[in-house]
């Protein structure tokens, strides 16, 4: 159950990748750059790319990964998350939103102490009980002023966001698909795609990380006739 992935090569473009097998974001107005890392697990034919799309027109950077079977034996995947980002510092406040039917959004903080905090559905769809959504922030921060991370999923199903704070005053955060109950059978020349995770943060406050995903999903999410237009009423 060990990997030894090793730096293999990098690349940048100028262009975002489409996904192969799983909605993903675009971008039709803005400026748009990916960095692509390739690693190689020393002990079995693997790669493992990590891909990491910059908008700098919307102040969000979305990443993903790939895992390909380049050897000629199957490969038991359990386990692999879209976003990993460690902090020097600990401190912050985890924010996540739960809640049941007909009450959803509840927004509940925890601050981190030492130890993980998880959140998390094994329903099979983001749902009410667990948003995907998630914030990271200081305690002193408000609607308008103090630095806040936003994080989400491009993904409906079975999710995981944990935070964790270590003894050496540091925290990480990582999401993608929930590891409970998920196994993939990699077969030879397959690959899998993880889920495209989504990042931004604002020194406004949560107003201001906020308006940052909202510019995204509207610009860079939404597809179709309704893009931009007001809804009509059900």
């Amino acid at each position: 159950s060990t990997s030894d992935f090793v730096f293999d090569s990098a690349v940048i473009k100028d262009e975002k990748t489409p996904m192969k097998t799983l909605p993903s974001s675009y971008e039709e107005d803005g400026v748009v750059n990916e960095l692509v890392v390739t690693l190689r697990e020393k002990n079995r034919g693997l790669t493992l790319e990590l891909h990491y799309a910059v908008f700098e027109t919307r102040v969000v950077v979305t990443r993903w990964s790939v895992l390909k079977n380049i050897s000629d034996k199957r490969i038991r995947l359990t386990r692999l998350m879209s976003n990993q980002i460690d902090f020097e510092e600990d401190g912050f406040v985890f924010t996540t939103f739960n809640g049941a039917w007909a009450r959803e959004m509840y927004r509940k903080d925890t601050k981190l102490s030492s130890g993980k905090v998880v959140n998390s559905s094994v329903t099979g769809s983001t749902s009410n009980r667990a948003n995907s959504f998630v914030m990271l922030s200081k305690e002193d921060t408000t609607e308008d002023a103090g630095t806040c991370y936003g994080f989400n999923l491009v993904y409906s199903g079975n999710h995981y966001e944990v935070a964790e704070t270590t003894t050496y005053q540091k925290t990480r955060f990582v999401s993608g698909i929930n590891p409970q109950f998920f196994e993939f059978v990699l077969e030879p020349e397959q690959s899998f795609e993880s889920p495209e995770a989504v990042m931004t943060v604002s020194n406004d406050g949560f107003n201001g990380m906020s308006q940052h995903m909202h510019d995204f999903v509207r610009n860079c999410i939404v597809r179709g006739e309704w893009k931009k237009k007001e809804r009509p009423i059900l």
